[in-house]
């Protein structure tokens, strides 16, 4: 890694991404102030910040910068790390003679102690998705590679649809592992071990996903035109859960759309498919 000149920075958030991105700074080299939730009792440490970097919940980004903003030195670099917002959240320190930027570090912080783990060194191999001033990516973009982070920059009006696929790839892949969960338990399987005998089939269907696309990764009943299991199935669910028939339904239309593509299931097969999942042809 190239050498970055060392900072004074500011974390103001001491949750799982402030104390792992600040655990960071100082590993390499950066002169670092962290603030808790009671900053307001202190936020004049922020006046000879270079970096202020906001770690906070969303509903709260805005809020924070405007009682930051009359005491941030002009020319100083204020981000958030918010994957849903974009910079323009900041405004009262660009009012402030400041440079603001969105800086959204693409990984999952599910507990405190696995964060700080992930993030103990700069081989964690992370993306983060910026945007905001020039100046501040300038500055900003360079010191995160130096934490071990793959910089991409992002459009401003984009931040909304990226953060949902996030969401897509985390938070419902843990809702639809939970399903298959919940679904091997009605059946009376052991739920550990049933979840340990998913991982080679998850480690796979991730790879394969890896080594083409989602098309070519679709296996199952669905791609292979098999009407009659996914009816079995959806019957089957339908005397346990309402909940878990209406997203396998759900998740069989997008399967089915994916096979599509692949243009191998002949038209009835489609149509059937169809009637079954409840989709309008």
């Amino acid at each position: 890694m190239t050498s970055i000149k060392p900072r004074n920075i500011v974390v103001i958030g001491q949750g799982k991404v402030g104390q792992s991105l600040g655990n960071l700074f100082k590993l390499r080299g950066h002169t670092l102030t962290e603030l808790n939730r009671e900053y307001k009792e202190h936020f004049v440490k922020v006046a000879g910040a270079d970096i202020v970097l906001i770690c906070v919940n969303d509903d709260v980004i805005e809020e924070v910068c405007q009682i930051l903003a009359s005491e941030l030195k002009a020319g100083a670099i204020v981000a958030h790390c918010s994957g849903a917002l974009d910079s323009s959240v900041l405004v009262s320190a660009q009012q402030s003679d400041c440079f603001v930027a969105s800086c959204h570090p693409l990984n999952t912080f599910p507990n405190l102690e696995a964060s700080l783990t992930k993030f103990a060194s700069t081989d964690h191999t992370s993306y983060l998705y910026a945007e905001g001033d020039r100046e501040a990516l300038e500055e900003l973009l360079p010191m995160f590679e130096d934490t071990g982070f793959i910089t991409q920059e992002i459009e401003s009006a984009a931040k909304p649809l990226y953060h949902a696929a996030c969401v897509f790839a985390c938070n419902y892949l843990t809702s639809l592992m939970d399903m298959s969960i919940e679904t091997a338990r009605i059946a009376g399987l052991d739920e550990k071990q049933f979840w340990k005998s998913l991982q080679p089939l998850i480690q796979s269907t991730l790879n394969n996903i890896a080594n083409g696309d989602t098309a070519a990764a679709l296996s199952g009943p669905i791609a292979r035109g098999d009407f009659q299991t996914v009816k079995k199935h959806l019957n089957v669910l339908e005397q346990e859960s309402k909940s878990l028939t209406s997203n396998y339904a759900s998740l069989g239309i997008r399967a089915l759309e994916i096979a599509q593509r692949n243009g191998e299931l002949k038209e009835d097969e489609l149509s059937k498919l169809k009637k079954i999942l409840g989709k309008p042809n």
